[in-house]
């Protein structure tokens, strides 16, 4: 037993709540005409889901709520629920592949329709939607029109029916309409999916000549940076380097400004010593000298007039010695006088002459010194002769002037050994005189030198302030440069460029010309590829992004479509099976019950191909039409069922030639054949037998009691 009750409230005319069970496997609902028997009929359609209100007997929605009566106004909603057993678990959700068991022991289906034409599903009081309510009643064969409800006066309607809707009737049987339903929702996903394809490859096409754009930017842009790369790189080198050799330049023009100035000061302070020195020429030491040399000319002066009386001293030594060779001196009688021996006396002379001549022909004083001093011993040894009386002879008076000789010669060298001692001191005055005159002309010399070395060195120095005051304005601008080039990385490459420059090291040995002429080219190269802002990089990326995932989408969607295609094609192999394996046991018990009923004949399906001229109809109503599409034709092929009676006693060639009663006899027998194959948890059947004979009413009883 699977049906227990329906529960009908202001659905036609069931204005209240009205239940009606089900306990036995027959049951009749018995009324006079106008009681509302066929709404009962009508209530099982509309619960189990029928659409059409036509066939409920209805243009809308609203023509099925009660309208009001007789002390029973207008109702806003009408409601139909019916219950089923479900101890055995036979109600399934079906997922895909798997189907979920109903845990429930009773099952519930309501619907409920609402004034505005909107219906609400539910079972078991939870809300669902038709298809999930479809696909619970097909997995106990049975929906919302079919074979399992007959309403009164089309008992034969399934042989007035087109081969179309006799197929339809017996696929509900099979339970086969789920099929549709999933091939049908399959075709709505496939549209879904081909447009969402065509969009998606619009999109593609769309952006591909944009992405194309953009990938040129940014490969501009990336070149771009690997010239801002290898720029930085270049400028961190170039201005570390640099930053070193204006360090090292700035100190050294310090230091040589510092050692240079320095020097220049010295110098100026030693010109300035040299100019305030004394006598440059020694006047003072020449004059000095002239007045000596005037002091030598007198005691020369002097000297000549001793050579005078040398000369005269010589003269008269030279007559006493002629006098002497005549007249040989001796001693006077007439008073004292010194006695000389012959030779003694003519040694005398020779002495005397001798250191006489040495006194005029000395070459300098010292010669005359000496000779003075060893003409002294004659004179002191005629000092010491005592004086004699002698006689006064010839001699006397040559006697007596060599006396006198001797005296004037000691007196000549009493004054004689002054005059020469001061001589040579004078002499030597000059002498000392001249050497230092000589020192201070070769020191005024020395220090005339030192004036013009000082003054070029000066001037040397000057000249080498001018070309460092030169070179630090030349540097002065590379430092502006520097710090220009500075400013500009910063600007260009931020504040961690400035910490990089800091904490690199100078690199020796480099073309720093080379360096800045590579660096000018890099930077006139980055100068072409500015321009592009980093908003084209990030554009370009979620362009590349959004491509990849339209790709992936078009790759997923294209593998859901060809699997949408194949679960199509693997549902209609399905179907077309199923529905010829149901077709030919329906043939099976459906000649049986023809027989039973008409006492003979025969009774089979045939399954048709009928073809139509091609129309402009869309997949979905292809596939609700169950058409096929011949390749190379112009026409379809519609897919029917045909029913071929052959009576006992009677040719028949169509089945319009049947009459009523048979034609009701034929319907009834394929209706309980369709049922044997799928047996429904009910069936309704209302007023079948209307218009068959005694005869066969009890023939139709006796099936009907057959069945239950």
């Amino acid at each position: 037993m699977r049906l227990q009750q329906i529960e009908i409230v202001g659905f036609k005319s069931f204005a209240k709540k009205s239940a009606l069970s089900f306990n036995t496997p027959v049951t009749a609902v018995v009324g006079p005409n106008g009681s509302g028997k066929s709404n009962v009929v009508e209530a099982f359609r509309f619960v189990l889901g029928e659409q059409s209100m036509k066939s409920m007997r209805g243009k809308s929605g609203a023509d099925l709520i009660f309208r009001g009566g007789v002390g029973s106004p207008k109702l806003s909603r009408a409601s139909v629920a019916v219950t089923f057993d479900n101890s055995d678990k036979v109600f399934q959700f079906q997922t895909g592949e798997t189907k979920s068991p109903v845990l429930f022991d009773t099952v519930t289906f309501s619907r409920e329709l609402f004034a505005d034409g909107t219906s609400k599903y539910l079972v078991n009081g939870t809300e669902v939607r038709l298809k999930q309510m479809v696909e619970l009643l097909s997995s106990v064969n049975i929906g919302a029109s079919g074979h399992h409800i007959i309403s009164q006066g089309e008992a034969d309607g399934i042989l007035r029916a087109n081969a179309k809707d006799r197929r339809e009737i017996l696929e509900d049987s099979l339970g086969l309409k789920i099929y549709h339903y999933r091939i049908k929702e399959s075709e709505s996903k496939l549209e879904k999916t081909q447009t969402t394809l065509k969009e998606i490859q619009l999109l593609r096409r769309e952006l591909a000549p944009h992405i194309t754009f953009l990938k040129k930017q940014v490969e501009k842009i990336e070149k771009g940076q690997a010239i801002r790369s290898e720029l930085q790189s270049m400028l961190t080198r170039f201005l570390s380097t640099e930053k070193a050799h204006l360090t090292s330049e700035e100190n050294r023009i310090k230091e040589a400004t510092s050692l240079i100035e320095q020097k220049k000061k010295d110098l100026e302070q030693e010109l300035k010593g040299l100019v305030g020195t004394g006598d440059a020429n020694g006047s003072n030491i020449l004059e000095q000298i002239e007045n000596h040399r005037n002091s030598v000319i007198e005691l020369q002066e002097k000297r000549r007039a001793f050579e005078q009386k040398i000369s005269r001293l010589e003269g008269m030594i030279e007559a006493h010695r002629v006098m002497s060779q005549r007249h040989p001196p001796a001693g006077g009688a007439g008073g004292a006088s010194i006695s000389f021996a012959p030779t003694e006396y003519n040694q005398l002379l020779s002495d005397i002459e001798f250191f006489v001549v040495s006194i005029k022909n000395a070459a300098s004083l010292e010669a005359v010194q000496n000779a003075l001093q060893k003409l002294a011993p004659l004179i002191e040894g005629l000092k010491a002769r005592q004086p004699q009386p002698a006689d006064k002879t010839n001699t006397s008076s040559s006697i007596g002037d060599i006396k006198d000789t001797v005296l004037e010669l000691e007196s000549l060298q009493k004054n004689l050994a002054p005059l020469v001692a001061k001589e040579q001191e004078t002499q030597r005055q000059i002498s000392q005189l001249e050497k230092e005159r000589e020192q201070v002309l070769m020191t005024s010399a020395s220090s005339t030198e030192s004036k013009y070395r000082i003054t070029s060195e000066i001037k040397q120095c000057e000249s080498e302030l001018q070309i460092l005051y030169v070179t630090k304005s030349a540097f002065a601008e590379r430092k502006e440069r520097f710090d220009q080039e500075i400013k500009e990385a910063g600007f260009l490459f931020g504040p961690s460029f400035l910490h990089t420059l800091n904490t690199s090291n100078s690199e020796e040995g480099i073309d720093m010309h080379d360096l800045q002429r590579s660096i000018d080219r890099l930077k006139i190269r980055l100068e072409e590829h500015s321009g592009i802002g980093n908003e084209v990089v990030d554009e370009y990326k979620s362009t590349v992004e959004r491509d990849a995932f339209l790709t992936k989408e078009l790759v997923d969607i294209e593998s859901s479509a060809k699997n949408l295609e194949s679960l199509i094609v693997d549902l209609k192999k399905v179907l077309d099976e199923r529905f010829t394996k149901g077709v030919e046991k329906i043939n099976e018990r459906f000649g049986d019950f023809f027989k039973t009923m008409f006492g003979g004949g025969n009774a089979f399906l045939s399954i048709t191909l009928e073809k139509k001229r091609k129309k402009k109809l869309s997949e979905e109503e292809m596939i609700e039409e169950e058409v096929y599409p011949e390749e190379g034709g112009d026409q379809i092929f519609e897919r029917g069922i045909d029913v071929h009676v052959s009576l006992p006693e009677k040719k028949v060639k169509e089945l319009t030639m049947l009459s009523g009663g048979e034609r009701s006899l034929v319907s009834i027998a394929l209706l309980f054949a369709i049922t044997q194959v799928n047996p429904p948890p009910f069936l309704v059947l209302d007023e079948t037998d209307a218009a068959l004979d005694e005869a066969n009413s009890r023939r139709y009883g006796d099936m009907v009691e057959r069945l239950s």
